[in-house]
């Protein structure tokens, strides 16, 4: 079975006043992990199972250097990210099912 999803960042979101408050360094800006644009695509197959890599290497697309880029050949999807979309990458590689009914069914 073969299954793939593709992620692409559409827009970063900065709330001055909450990383004021909340952050240790409260200037540190925008996510620089990430860029408008940058491209992921991520596989299960008998061959490669991206998921459990935390996405390594599914950089497909960027416009900056892939080296300093979450998912491309040097550095993960960050922590924060990845608890935040994780289940739904995992989701998609399972075809789309869920684990209440694998036919998709609720129960």
């Amino acid at each position: 079975m073969r299954h793939k999803v593709r992620l692409t960042v559409i827009g970063k979101k900065l709330f001055p006043e909450l990383q004021a408050q909340y952050c240790a360094d409260k200037d540190s800006g925008e996510c620089p992990c990430y860029n408008i644009g940058d491209v992921f695509e991520f596989f299960r197959d008998d061959t490669r199972d991206d998921f459990w890599h935390c996405g390594l290497n599914t950089l497909i697309h960027t416009d900056a250097d892939p080296a300093t880029v979450a998912g491309g050949p040097e550095m993960p999807h960050c922590s924060e990210l990845w608890d935040a979309i994780s289940r739904y990458i995992y989701t998609g590689l399972q075809g789309g099912l869920n684990h209440e009914g694998m036919d998709g069914t609720r129960k």
